[in-house]
């Protein structure tokens, strides 16, 4: 059953490291340009890419459809181990702001766990 409301995936190495995430849907906590739940997911995630690829310069690959409520960031294959140490400091800050977010609005926020290369 897919989770209801704004939906994170994030993507995980078998070696636990995150390489990414996956944000789509609306929140449904109000109507579309009050809902201050999805403006918290989004200027989370939003944030996080602008620093994997501004301040990190890693090298990500990403998708944002506007339309569709989708947002997702992925540290790219060309990522030096280095690089993925780095970026585990802002996905692990990104995780631990939205699951104070899903603890608040548990009906809102689903964060879930995908295993990726």
């Amino acid at each position: 059953m897919k989770p209801s409301g704004n939906a994170v995936a994030f993507f995980r190495r078998a070696d636990g490291a995150l390489t990414g995430y996956r944000a789509s849907g609306h929140a449904g906590y109000a109507e579309a340009g009050q809902d201050i739940v999805c403006a918290a997911v989004s200027a989370l995630t939003q944030s996080t890419l602008n620093g994997l690829t501004n301040v990190l310069k890693a090298p990500v690959m990403f998708e944002i459809d506007d339309e569709a409520a989708i947002l997702e960031a992925r540290l790219s294959p060309e990522a030096t181990e280095a690089q993925v140490k780095q970026a585990q400091l802002l996905l692990e800050t990104l995780l631990e702001g939205l699951r104070a977010i899903e603890r608040s609005y548990p009906r809102n926020v689903r964060i879930f766990f995908e295993e990726r290369r």
